[in-house]
């Protein structure tokens, strides 16, 4: 039988605990995954195909957010829920497998495999909530309206456009409508542990930049140019990692936990669901950009991919810090003014090489980094103990 790590009560009060082996696990399908949209956008790096690129997304986004919603809560101990989420992992790897023909002959076996992962999640849930009504309850919140997203996606499959986007569509806003239902639930969340596992969703697209940076590099020669612009890439990489790891992550972590029942479950889903899908769009198309530069950094990069760049950029800077705006107005106004700033720059200064495009992304954000170290986050601890009654 499938049962809950803990009683709910004692999750909502206070008992923690990490990420799991089998979790660790679990995400290594979304590397190969996200990966596949990296590639995705690649043979389209238009405004097109980064949408598409952005959508797909989205869709792998959610999936996982609703398996680490559950395992949460139910943790992963036990033959039942192991299965499950290793058939959860094969049916992601078949979705990971045709993502880049999502859009065209590979759009059916996309939309099953997209559908059976979203259904046994809900599977996994129900099952487990089934001695605690009150968190079957929370469940039915949002389960009507996720079913029919996931049903609306494999049927969209079948279709050809304008049909299938039509239907992609419309599950994205059923998926959004339930998110927003969702926060009449009271749902038993275990704030680190939750916390953690976005956490380590950023680690794994910020490893898959590093990793088309690595291979992208591989291929080039050994001069002074291309040493440089992967420098300079990686640096952007650590600057966005300490942008989010350093101070921003551990004060959100800490007014999450000081929340209590219903305004907890709301400021998970709004904080973690909401905000780190930005995150993560934004460090997939940093890491598109970055291998462009690393590659050809005496050319320009075209438009488009500047500013997806600036773009990637600004929005890691500005999401994880959007959630607790009101107790740190200052950093969130001056990343909101970085992020601007630098999609500005990049724009008019669109015919540089893709170097030069770079030294200027990673000056802006490493001084702006510098900056809000030296000048704004020792505030920070003064203001978190403040935090719980927002």
């Amino acid at each position: 039988m499938l049962t809950p790590m803990s009683n709910p009560d004692a999750v909502l009060g206070g008992t923690e605990r990490n990420a799991s082996t089998l979790e660790l696990f679990f995400d290594l399908v979304y590397v190969f995954a996200i990966t596949q949209v990296v590639s995705f956008i690649h043979s389209d790096p238009t405004i097109v195909g980064f949408a598409k690129g952005a959508f797909l997304l989205g869709l792998l986004y959610w999936a996982w957010s609703i398996y680490t919603w559950t395992t949460n809560w139910t943790g992963t101990d036990g033959a039942p829920i192991r299965l499950f989420l290793l058939a959860a992992m094969g049916a992601t790897l078949f979705m990971g497998l045709e993502v880049p023909d999502a859009f065209g002959e590979g759009s059916v076996w996309f939309g099953i495999a997209y559908f059976a992962v979203r259904m046994l999640a809900a599977g996994f849930y129900w099952v487990a909530s089934k001695p605690h009504p009150d968190q079957r309850a929370a469940f039915a919140t949002f389960f009507p309206l996720s079913f029919l997203a996931a049903l609306f996606v494999m049927i969209g499959g079948f279709l050809s456009a304008p049909w299938l986007g039509v239907l992609w569509v419309a599950a994205a806003s059923l998926d959004v409508f339930s998110v927003i239902n969702a926060g009449k639930g009271t749902f038993a969340i275990d704030a680190k542990h939750f916390a953690e596992r976005f956490g380590l969703l950023v680690i794994i697209a910020l490893g898959e930049s590093i990793v088309g940076i690595g291979l992208a590099a591989a291929d080039v020669p050994r001069d002074t140019i291309h040493l440089i612009s992967l420098s300079l890439m990686f640096i952007v990489a650590a600057a966005l990692w300490w942008s989010y790891f350093d101070k921003a992550a551990p004060f959100v972590e800490t007014v999450f936990a000081q929340k209590q029942g219903q305004a907890r479950g709301r400021f998970g889903r709004d904080a973690y669901s909401v905000l780190h899908f930005p995150i993560i769009v934004g460090i997939v198309f940093f890491a598109v950009a970055a291998e462009e530069v690393v590659v050809h950094p005496d050319e320009p990069l075209s438009t488009v991919m500047g500013v997806a760049m600036a773009l990637g950029v600004a929005l890691v800077l500005v999401s994880i810090v959007a959630s607790v705006l009101r107790s740190l107005p200052q950093i969130f106004l001056l990343r909101i003014g970085v992020g601007i700033g630098l999609i500005i720059v990049v724009w008019v200064t669109s015919g540089i090489s893709a170097v030069a495009t770079a030294a200027i992304v990673a000056a802006i954000l490493v001084i702006e980094l510098t900056w809000e170290h030296m000048h704004h986050w020792h505030g920070a601890a003064t203001v978190r103990s403040g935090s719980q009654g927002e």
